[in-house]
């Protein structure tokens, strides 16, 4: 299976991500994929103007800091669990 798989998580809410075709994900793609399964499992209580309050996180259980932000495309990976938080 060629493509890039990850999941996208928020609170115990869990989806898995195929992007066929590619090694990598943009992080506008990633941001969108985001907001499209935020949307899907908060339904009406996640509103467009939260947007700019979300942040993505890479699960490192290497590290000291287990969440590391996500800055670049590099930082997701084949089999990365990426926490969505939205802040205020």
């Amino acid at each position: 299976m060629a493509g890039l798989l990850f999941q996208l998580q928020s609170g115990i809410h869990k989806k898995t991500i195929h992007v066929e075709h590619e090694e990598t994900i943009s992080l506008r793609d990633l941001r969108q994929h985001a907001y499209v399964f935020l949307a899907e499992t908060y339904g009406n209580e996640f509103s467009s103007s939260l947007h700019d309050n979300v942040l993505l996180y890479r699960h490192d259980l290497r590290s000291i800091n287990i969440l590391q932000l996500v800055s670049t495309s590099a930082d997701v990976q084949d089999g990365s669990l990426i926490e969505i938080i939205i802040g205020c």
